[in-house]
């Protein structure tokens, strides 16, 4: 890996975050409507599909997190 390479890794990383934020916001908007009784499921099934999709991101940025942390911990021209 050259410093291009590690360049793209961590601005990768930090975009992985940034969407992983953006979904844990969404999922936290959402659960904040919650009510004593439970929701129609209509909105269970949204709530459901969003912490999906908010568990995929978080998946996503802890891959592009260990990728960087290797390279960092190893340097990255050993950390192909």
């Amino acid at each position: 890996m050259d410093q291009a390479e590690f360049n793209e890794l961590h601005t990768s990383c930090v975009t992985a975050l940034a969407v992983y934020v953006v979904e844990a916001e969404k999922t936290a908007e959402m659960l904040a409507k919650c009510t004593p009784e439970p929701l129609p499921l209509v909105e269970r099934v949204k709530v459901t599909v969003q912490e999906t999709a908010e568990n995929s991101a978080h998946l996503l940025y802890l891959a592009a997190k260990r990728l960087l942390h290797d390279a960092a911990r190893l340097g990255y021209a050993f950390s192909s």
